[in-house]
């Protein structure tokens, strides 16, 4: 089976026939396909979808399709890499596509939202008939129109689903940005992580409770315990040097809250490890 691949961000074909030249083939990237005039049939994965004037398709990497053509058809075809998407949309809009988006679209898109894809595919068809040099800049801006466009319709259609995905992934960025931070309290505080991911500071605590089972200061203080654990196994680094590293506010605050939560002092843990080696 055929397999295409791009080498640029994007890429706009603009087609002109009476018959698909290719049998069913695969595609690395994602497609956006939308029928200019004609009619005839799209087929993908066992599944068939009659196509005419206006009719838009979705494909997602990897996917087998082609396309029959009952007469003379003026397709637009936009290929898009993984890179692309992910810059244009960001990861908790990206993954909606990951979802069980149907195919066709062409149903599913607000029928004033159909006009403005209409409108937009129609201009970078007429731009790449007549190509210049700043055409894939112009094209670039109403190819992400057309992305964004999509990503409200598919938001409306998926409901809870889109819903649970951004609350979802804003959870793992939080944890790692966590993670990356553990030596600055100040931006861990729930005043800045509210403003960093755009949630109530009022709330935050309770999402995070919801999501995880803990509050945000005791998952805090574990991961800050945990690394200073890490720190002990595997660093000849002196409990003053860990301070540093961890967001304690002195020795004396690391030795009190590691004692708190471990049963024994930092030198006291080193100890035993040293012991073991032995």
């Amino acid at each position: 089976m055929k397999k295409e691949n791009i080498f640029l961000p994007f890429e706009v074909k603009v087609r002109r026939y009476d018959r698909f030249p290719l049998p069913e083939h695969q595609h690395s990237f994602f497609e956006l396909c939308y029928i200019v005039s004609g009619s005839g049939e799209f087929v993908s994965e066992s599944q068939r979808f009659s196509f005419r004037s206006g009719s838009f398709f979705f494909i997602k990497p990897y996917t087998n399709h082609t396309y029959r053509l009952a007469e003379m058809c003026d397709i637009v075809y936009i290929g898009l890499t993984d890179a692309y998407v992910d810059r244009v949309l960001g990861a908790v809009e990206k993954e909606l596509f990951s979802l069980p988006v149907p195919t066709d679209l062409t149903a599913l898109i607000a029928r004033t939202d159909s006009e403005r894809i209409s409108m937009l595919m129609a201009c970078i068809r007429s731009e790449y008939l007549s190509p210049s040099s700043d055409t894939s800049r112009i094209a670039a801006c109403w190819i992400n129109s057309i992305l964004l466009i999509c990503v409200r319709n598919l938001r409306h259609l998926l409901g809870d689903a889109s819903r649970l995905v951004a609350e979802s992934d804003k959870l793992m960025s939080m944890l790692q940005y966590i993670e990356l931070h553990l030596d600055n309290p100040e931006l861990l505080t729930a005043k800045t992580l509210s403003q960093r991911f755009n949630t109530a500071e009022t709330y935050i605590g309770k999402f995070f409770k919801a999501r995880t089972g803990e509050s945000l200061k005791r998952y805090i203080l574990k991961c800050r315990i945990k690394v200073v654990e890490e720190l002990l196994n595997y660093t000849d680094l002196r409990v003053n040097e860990i301070v540093a590293r961890t967001g304690f506010v002195d020795e004396s605050h690391l030795t009190h809250t590691f004692k708190r939560i471990t049963g024994v002092t930092p030198l006291e843990y080193k100890k035993k490890i040293n012991q073991n080696i032995r």
